[in-house]
Order: structure tokens, then sequence, then C-alpha cells
């Protein structure tokens, strides 16, 4: 849906900058989601240092892949860049240590996350579609809850705080989601 001054239209603007190898487009790319990168960074590693370095690294994959990329949604394209830099240097720091709640979350998070060859990135699109199918079937509120936590890695105290919900609340919803989705993707030919 394209809006005058909307989303959409400054978005191709900014993918047609990078197009052209133009910095503006970069900057305006790190203008109008430098904030929603720090923030999944940041949700991510916990550390403002990590988020630094890793922001710097998203905007150069941004610049890199940008062409021959030409993302239908850039908000969605930067946000899986910044994840996925994230997850990778989370999982490089954290190789020795394990255990605690955000390395469950990372795990569960490069367990769908798909690998970097090209039949990877087909089964981790055709495990996306299955999962946003699963995601239509929750309620609002599950929802939101689900995709905070397992989308933006939001801590469970943020989203009981966000949602107007009690921790223990949130983290049973979460458990419950969850059990739901493995079901659902197993009914759709997904195995765990």
């Amino acid at each position: 849906m394209l809006r005058k001054g909307g989303s959409t239209i400054e978005d191709e603007k900014i993918i047609a900058l990078l197009f052209e190898r133009s910095e503006e487009g970069l900057e305006a790319c790190k203008t109008r989601y430098g904030a929603y990168i720090y923030n999944i960074l940041y949700n991510i590693l916990r550390s403002r240092e990590d988020s630094d370095e890793c922001f710097n690294d998203t905007l150069l994959a941004v610049w890199n892949t940008i062409p021959p990329a030409k993302p239908e949604s850039l908000r969605s394209y930067v946000g899986a860049l910044a994840r996925n830099i994230g997850i990778n240097l989370y999982t490089k720091n954290h190789r020795q240590k394990r255990g605690g709640q955000t390395e469950e979350l990372m795990e569960e998070l490069v367990s769908l996350s798909g690998e970097d060859d090209p039949e990877g990135e087909l089964l981790a699109k055709e495990l996306s579609k299955k999962i946003n199918g699963f995601l239509a079937t929750l309620d609002k509120s599950t929802r939101i809850c689900f995709v905070m936590r397992y989308y933006y890695g939001d801590p469970i105290e943020e989203i009981a705080e966000k949602t107007g919900k009690n921790k223990h609340a949130v983290v049973a919803l979460l458990s419950k989601t969850r059990a739901r989705l493995k079901a659902y993707l197993a009914e759709n030919g997904e195995e765990f």
C-alpha cells in the first residue's frame, strides 16, 4: 500500500538511493531505523558496546547487500540483518557460557533462523510462512506477547509492563503458545 508521505514511499526512496550507491541513502536508513536497529541489538546483547559494534555492522550489511537485494519492507530487512548480526555475536561471546534465560532465547531464535546456504534459506522461508500462519490463529494479546518475545527479544518483565499482565501470566502464556506452535508445526509437516 503506497501512502503519500508514508513509510513505503520513503523506504522506496532510501532503497533507490542505496541502489545509486549514494551515502545519503545509508544516512536516511540510519535516521529512519537507527533506534529500531539499536533496540533489537540491545535486547539480544544487553551490552551497549556490543550493540554499538553490531549497529555499525548492520549498516555496513545494508550497504553491502542493497543492491543486489531489493527488499519489499526495508524495516523488516534491516531488522532481520540486525537480529542475525546480534545473534551471531551473542553466540560467539557466549559459546563457553551456557544457561540463563537469554541463552535459551538465543538458542530458540538460532534454531528458527536457518542456515546461510540456499537450502537453509528456503527452509527458513517455508518455516516463516508456517509461523505467520500460526500467528494469524492467535488472539491479538497473545500474538503481541509472542512477537515481543521472539521477534524483538523483549524481556519478560518489559512484556508484562507493556501489556499490563503480570510476569507469571506472561511466562505461562508464552509457554502455552510455544506448545501450541510446536503442535501446529507438527500438523503442518515440521518435525522436532
